[in-house]
C-alpha cells in the first residue's frame, strides 16, 4: 500500500513538473527581444487605436527607420488598399476622440473592423503600446483583448507591462512579444518585423 502511495505521488510530481515546464516553454516561445525574421512588408499603415498621441509617435518611429508608410487618424477597411502591413498604436485619448466627434465604442468597433479587414487579406498586424501604466485602462484593455487574436505582433513598453497583461495575451493567443525599456528602444524590434 506505502509502495502504491509513493508511486502515486511520484507519477503526480512528474505530472506537474511537466505541465509547468510546457507553459514555461510557451511563455519563452512568446517573449522575443526582436523577431528573428520579418513579417512584415511595406508600405505600412500606421493608426491609433484610442485617437492617442501614440499613433503619431508610431509614425514618427516608422520614419526614422526609413520604413514606409502613411498615417492615417481614421483608418476604415478601404485605407489598407495598397498597404502591406497595419501598426496599431494603442492608446485611448478623451480629447483626441473629442477632436474627431467619435466616441470610444465607435472608436472600438472602427479598429475591430480595420483589424479584421487586414486579418482577411493576410496583412500582418501590429501593436504597439508604447504609454506606461497611467496609458492603459478599461478601453485599452478591453480593445487589446478583443483583436488579440488577431495580431501578429506585440511590442509594449516595460512601463506598460507592469501587470503582465500583455505578456497573458501574447501566451494565451501564441503571438510574439517584446516588452522594451521605453519608446526609444521601440525602434529595434519594429525594424525586426520589416528587416
Amino acid at each position: 500500500m506505502a509502495k502504491r502511495f509513493v508511486i502515486y505521488l511520484l507519477a503526480v510530481l512528474i505530472l506537474v513538473t511537466a505541465v509547468m515546464s510546457f507553459q514555461q516553454s510557451r511563455r519563452v516561445k512568446s517573449l522575443l527581444p526582436h523577431l528573428p525574421a520579418p513579417i512584415a512588408r511595406e508600405k505600412a499603415l500606421v493608426t491609433p487605436a484610442g485617437q492617442g498621441p501614440e499613433g503619431l509617435i508610431a509614425g514618427k518611429l516608422c520614419d526614422v527607420l526609413n520604413i514606409s508608410n502613411d498615417f492615417m487618424y481614421w483608418a476604415e477597411p478601404g485605407d489598407l488598399e495598397g498597404h502591406n502591413t497595419l501598426i496599431l498604436a494603442l492608446g485611448f485619448s478623451k480629447q483626441g476622440l473629442y477632436s474627431m466627434h467619435k466616441t470610444e465604442e465607435e472608436e472600438m468597433e472602427r479598429v475591430k473592423t480595420l483589424v479584421m479587414a487586414a486579418n482577411k487579406k493576410d496583412i500582418p498586424v501590429i501593436l504597439l503600446h508604447l504609454g506606461g501604466q497611467d496609458r492603459r485602462g478599461a478601453a485599452n484593455d478591453s480593445l487589446a483583448r478583443m483583436i488579440a487574436p488577431y495580431l501578429d505582433y506585440i511590442i509594449v513598453t516595460q512601463d506598460g507591462e507592469g501587470d503582465k497583461f500583455f505578456t497573458g495575451l501574447a501566451t494565451k493567443y501564441q503571438k510574439p512579444i517584446t516588452v522594451v525599456s521605453g519608446v526609444k528602444t521601440a525602434n529595434v524590434p519594429l525594424n525586426s518585423a520589416f528587416r
